[in-house]
């Protein structure tokens, strides 16, 4: 079995695109989406019509709430809350009711059992309970234990949220984060994303990375009108948040 997962699109379609062909090309038998697919991005809409089209699966991350219901004070620094919020209100224009409908009913987790898959994983987008909590590469494995793990018996855990793709060992678990399609922060300006290959004896992580236009995406956000263009051009070019 070959499973392909992706999150944090952030509304990027030409980095979608290219993560999209790539899975074509290598040949998935499924496709899991761990949210924030619109938000901060000069496409909205195709993101999430393309994620509704080719997923298998789809879980609701912390900008698909705000998406939903806006952003709230205490989630972004003060100086950044009526900012944000405009992007919310930009990025609903492109979306129809029955969009947001859905983005509101999407589930906190996904998961698969060992007969299925080979390897029993969970799926989700920052921790199982909380769609805000930041799980660091260099997470203390108290952390691990307490917010990833706890009594649950998968041995996968895949996430996204920090944009920062890696795969560690803890004990006779494995924790994934799947990197970002469209907004990655880890200073490598190509789409990334996780392809898991099972069987009943072996599982495989590919952590894979693809190259996109890049400065089309840039130009795209300017000619969209997105209200940040400029800030998120410089992340799409940068691979990471400015300094």
């Amino acid at each position: 079995m070959r499973i392909a997962f992706l999150s944090d699109i952030h509304g990027n379609e030409l980095a979608l695109d290219a993560v999209l062909a790539d899975i074509q090309e290598i040949g998935c038998d499924r496709v899991y989406v761990l949210g924030d697919i619109c938000f901060r991005g000069y496409a909205p809409k195709a993101c999430l019509d393309k994620v509704r089209d080719i997923a298998d699966g789809v879980l609701k991350g912390n900008a698909d709430a705000w998406i939903v219901r806006g952003v709230k004070e205490g989630e972004v620094p003060a100086d950044m809350l009526e900012v944000m919020n405009g992007e919310r209100e930009w990025a609903l224009h492109w979306l129809d009711p029955a969009d947001v409908e859905y983005l509101e009913s999407l589930p906190m987790t996904l998961e698969s059992s060992e007969q299925e898959d080979g390897v029993r994983w969970l799926a989700f987008h920052a921790t199982p309970t909380d769609l805000f909590s930041v799980i660091p590469v260099n997470a203390p494995e108290s952390v691990i234990e307490r917010d990833i793990i706890g009594d649950r018996e998968h041995r996968l855990f895949l996430y996204g949220h920090i944009h920062l793709p890696y795969v560690r060992k803890y004990r006779d678990r494995t924790i994934v984060n799947l990197g970002s399609v469209g907004l990655p922060f880890d200073g490598v300006a190509q789409a990334s994303y996780a392809v898991i290959d099972t069987d009943k004896t072996e599982t495989r992580i590919d952590m894979r990375r693809v190259p996109y236009d890049v400065e089309k995406a840039a130009e795209r956000l300017e000619s969209a009108g997105y209200p940040r263009a400029l800030y998120v051009a410089e992340i799409l070019r940068q691979g990471r948040l400015p300094s």
